[in-house]
């Protein structure tokens, strides 16, 4: 064995394990905990929940809109996923749902590997085309969420139907009427569509990639044009495939109700309030995922204009497709990065071939050696500054652990009021003790409305009473558990000085990152009493949270001017002019600071 092959084994582990350690990260995904509790729930049950058990606020039917199946859809939709996640916590613990997570995108990552060699690339250029796909996969895409199996499963069904594809025009015109090569690839995939369709309800788009392949190849067979077409054999076994793949699809709790389902949420207000639905024209190029989107599309899309005339029908379809989902919603990058990889592969070796001349090729493979052991080395020196493994689970500074601690040792009654974010994992943690007032599920959209009516302490007029106060008395809220930061702004939230204000409420805990009010009642005077803290303290724990949450975005002053305002709140003026000098730093010209700092200065600091 030559160093050559050596060194592209080499090569191929090290990029593998490394792409392993990145993507096993802290559990940090807020939904996953609901999925986690409904997979104990359905199995301790033997049955998929028909009503919500987990929230006060739920209803067994949309109190706007009585026809909506979208309640029943997001209750059992994931149950195998929910199930395959209780499994896998209770066999191996949250490091066991970290490991699980990482080997699904992985095995999408090798896939597209395998992808990008059949298309004749050798392994160094294979590796490096993947790199821009993992990092947007690692900056964005690890939550543990069902959604990880439609990641996998989409670009599975593409890379099969493109073996077929490849496997099929292998056979020359004297054999076209010959039994069909490539069966091998058709079979998995209505096996393939019965898993996806009970563990995430993207398998639509698992059914719209099906029904691109088959359209597109339809008409390329009758009008002999727009790229090489499949034999008569082979079309028919693709229409075969095709229909019993979309039959398995339907075996769900729901069948086709999806599609249903995405209309609806497709019309609601709750889908604008949704970070990963907004478009990346929308989220901006801050971010890394969207900035590698921008650039893979811009790539790709320049490759395949150089290559106009000889561009493949079935090619255009499915890449154009998912380029502009990905461009309707954040979401959908992940589903469009693989197939832009790939055309990039398919295209750019077409081009490579007219610009690479013969002279080259005796240089090429010292070439292709060097650039091998320059990725190694790179590959090592990052596995050491990243680490393969994380040394825990769970990401405890994301998570109100003090809190639900505090709540199972000293029952509080009535209902309790919880930010959203936090919803799914008090749902793990405390049910069936208590009941949440809202989660990741968005449920009930007028409830989502109402929990921002409360969270933003709107003070708009209800019978005497402010809107936010009316609302609590409503769903008679007895107990607040809340963040004082928020994570995506750095902002101040609005209730937690509408609580300082409020006679009516008791602060009875604070750590870190969470805060407990009680309001004034018989039932919880006892609470009061012996927890009871100075409702002003609350500002060293405002600072404390700003300056966490600050170390994943250290270059968002709205963390620094909220640590200023705990300050000026404290009339801490020494350490609240500090934290705004390193905001004006950041942005210069920011008025609000500038007035900040100006406050100071006349009254003298």
């Amino acid at each position: 064995m030559n160093f050559k092959k050596i060194s592209r084994i080499i090569l191929f582990i090290l990029f593998f394990l490394f792409v392993f350690g990145l993507f096993s990260v802290e559990i940090r995904d807020s939904d996953f905990w609901w999925h986690l509790k409904t997979g104990e729930y359905i199995y301790q049950t033997r049955s998929l929940p028909e009503t919500d058990p987990f929230s006060y606020t739920s209803l067994p039917k949309d109190p706007v809109d009585a026809e909506s199946k979208r309640i029943q859809f997001i209750l059992t939709q994931y149950w195998l996923a929910q199930v395959f996640f209780y499994w896998i916590y209770q066999l191996f613990g949250f490091q066991g749902i970290t490991f699980l997570r990482s080997l699904i995108l992985t095995a999408l990552v090798f896939i597209t590997y395998r992808g990008i060699r059949r298309e004749g690339l050798g392994v160094p250029i294979s590796v490096a085309l993947l790199i821009p796909g993992v990092i947007i996969l690692s900056s964005n895409y690890t939550g543990e969420r069902p959604q990880l199996f439609s990641f996998f499963f989409s670009f599975l069904i593409i890379y099969l139907l493109e073996g077929f594809r490849q496997r099929s025009s292998q056979c020359n015109d004297q054999l076209s009427e010959m039994k069909p090569r490539g069966q091998g690839y058709l079979w998995p995939i209505p096996f393939v569509m019965l898993l996806w369709a009970n563990l995430h309800g993207g398998y639509i788009l698992g059914i719209a990639i099906i029904s691109g392949y088959l359209i597109s190849e339809t008409v390329k067979y009758n009008l002999k044009r727009f790229g090489k077409a499949l034999s008569y054999r082979s079309l028919r076994s693709l229409t075969f495939m095709s229909i019993i793949s979309v039959i398995a699809s339907f075996i769900n709790p729901n069948g086709f109700s999806v599609v249903s389902v995405l209309l609806e949420l497709e019309k609601g207000r709750y889908k604008d309030t949704i970070i990963e639905a907004m478009s990346p024209f929308t989220i901006g190029i801050d971010y890394v995922n969207v900035l590698l989107f921008f650039v893979l599309l811009i790539i790709s899309c320049m490759i395949l204009l150089i290559n106009l005339k000889k561009l493949d029908l079935t090619d255009m379809l499915i890449f154009s497709g998912l380029a502009v989902m990905s461009l309707s919603a954040v979401r959908f990058i992940p589903f469009f990065i693989p197939v832009a990889t790939l055309m990039i592969t398919r295209y750019g070796v077409q081009i490579s071939k007219i610009l690479w001349r013969e002279k080259f090729d005796s240089i090429r493979k010292y070439i292709g050696m060097i650039f091998t052991v320059f990725l190694c080395i790179l590959l090592i020196v990052a596995s050491v500054q990243f680490q393969l493994f994380t040394k825990s689970g769970i990401r405890h500074d994301k998570y109100p652990e003090g809190a639900v601690k505090f709540l199972k040792g000293n029952r509080i009654s009535g209902n309790m009021f919880n930010t959203y974010n936090w919803g799914g994992y008090l749902i793990w943690a405390l049910y069936p003790q208590y009941k949440v007032l809202i989660d990741g599920r968005g449920l009930i959209e007028e409830v989502y409305f109402q929990y921002m009516t409360i969270l933003t302490a709107n003070t708009q007029d209800f019978r005497g009473i402010p809107l936010w106060r009316a609302y609590l008395q409503s769903y008679k809220v007895d107990f607040i558990i809340t963040f004082s930061v928020d994570q995506f702004t750095g902002t101040l939230v609005p209730l937690v000085p509408a609580m300082l204000n409020d006679p009516e409420w008791h602060l009875v805990y604070m750590d870190n990152i969470s805060l407990i009010f009680v309001r004034e009642s018989p039932q919880n005077r006892h609470v009061i009493d012996r927890f009871g803290i100075p409702k002003e303290w609350l500002w060293n724990e405002v600072v404390t949270e700003a300056a966490i949450k600050s170390k994943d975005s250290p270059r968002r002053i709205n963390f620094l001017i909220t640590i200023g305002d705990a300050f000026l709140a404290k009339k801490d003026y020494k350490d609240a002019k500090g934290a705004y000098l390193k905001a004006i730093k950041i942005d210069p010209d920011n008025k609000i600071v500038s007035d900040r700092l100006q406050f100071l200065r006349a009254y003298g600091d």
